[in-house]
């Protein structure tokens, strides 16, 4: 296939570095697209001493390329966590710019988001159909006063499919216009990459199937340039990995510089799903450095949202790891 772009980023290029923190393997949904290992129960999150460490590890680290961190909470439901609170009022307190994001289910009580909503600055709720009542999360979540942005991911399951479109019109004609809405196509395991074998009926069906953007758009868009012109200001990456189009091999990639990722064993990583052996160290020994220079991929598929929307360059001179 040939690419018509040179370089893939947001629009408006981040003065943050996106720490993708997998918190634990404890979770309260057993999804069948999910690995055993993201909910079996086995790792516990890590202590609230260890976590204000890492946090202050991250602020030295980047404090001369970035002006800030996004930490993104997930693994397996990062909102039964008891020491939840006190987490995000850390990561506020070291740095005031530092935003929350968290990857959830949404099973929480309204009281519980209530009490919450004001240490989160993004919630991605993703809505597992098998297990979720879309009447439920639509009229929680439209009760639920913020500023907040808040998304709506319908998973397209394929032993569920005709249920998740279903879910999907329903979340479109009832949620709240400052709620987005798009619908999310799934690896066969969502720690491996390899999309699910939709049908050319389904198929079909997710082509027409369009997003519901919050109002006001609050979110940076993903784009693609060629020489430096934006080709394409509407990226949707869901879209590409559908199409097999997830393919960045030897382009520089900006992981480890926009992102960095902290597993479920706590290991410090270059690369969510890509490149096991950048492993720097592990949250309970912090006595090591973050390189902070691309790296060239290897890879003829990218199969992890948070390393597909990192900064790309075909062209890139300069040094790798």
């Amino acid at each position: 296939m040939t690419l018509d772009y040179d370089e893939i980023r947001f629009l408006t290029e981040p003065r943050s570095v996106f720490v993708d923190w997998d918190l634990s393997s404890k979770c309260n949904y057993r999804c069948s697209y999910c690995s055993p290992s993201s909910h079996d129960g086995k790792i516990d999150f890590p202590s609230i001493d260890v976590v204000k460490r890492v946090v202050d590890k991250i602020q030295y680290e980047y404090a001369g390329i970035k002006d800030y961190a996004v930490y993104n909470l997930l693994g397996g439901e990062p909102t039964i966590w008891n020491k939840f609170e006190e987490c995000s009022r850390y990561i506020k307190q070291v740095n005031p710019k530092n935003q929350l994001q968290i990857l959830t289910n949404g099973n929480r009580t309204l009281s519980w988001w209530q009490r919450n909503i004001n240490y989160i600055d993004r919630v991605i709720l993703t809505v597992h159909v098998a297990q979720a009542d879309i009447k439920e999360l639509v009229n929680k979540f439209n009760a639920l006063s913020t500023n907040s942005y808040i998304e709506f991911q319908i998973a397209l399951d394929i032993a569920v499919f005709d249920k998740c479109v279903e879910y999907f019109y329903y979340a479109k004609e009832n949620l709240n216009s400052n709620i987005h809405l798009s619908a999310k196509t799934l690896l066969k395991i969502l720690s491996d990459p390899g999309v699910m074998e939709y049908t050319d009926a389904q198929r079909e069906v997710i082509k027409k199937i369009t997003e519901k953007p919050a109002r006001p758009a609050t979110q940076n868009r993903f784009v693609k340039l060629h020489n430096n012109q934006v080709v394409d200001d509407r990226v949707n990456m869901f879209d590409m990995i559908l199409q097999k189009q997830n393919n960045w091999k030897d382009w520089a990639c900006w992981i480890g510089i926009d992102t960095i990722t902290i597993t479920v064993a706590g290991d410090f990583k270059i690369g969510s799903m890509c490149n096991p052996h950048l492993i720097l160290g592990n949250i309970r020994d912090l006595n090591f450095n973050i390189p902070k220079i691309p790296v060239r991929c290897n890879y003829s598929e990218c199969g992890c949202l948070t390393d597909i929307y990192t900064k790309k360059l075909k062209y890139y001179n300069g040094p790798t790891l």
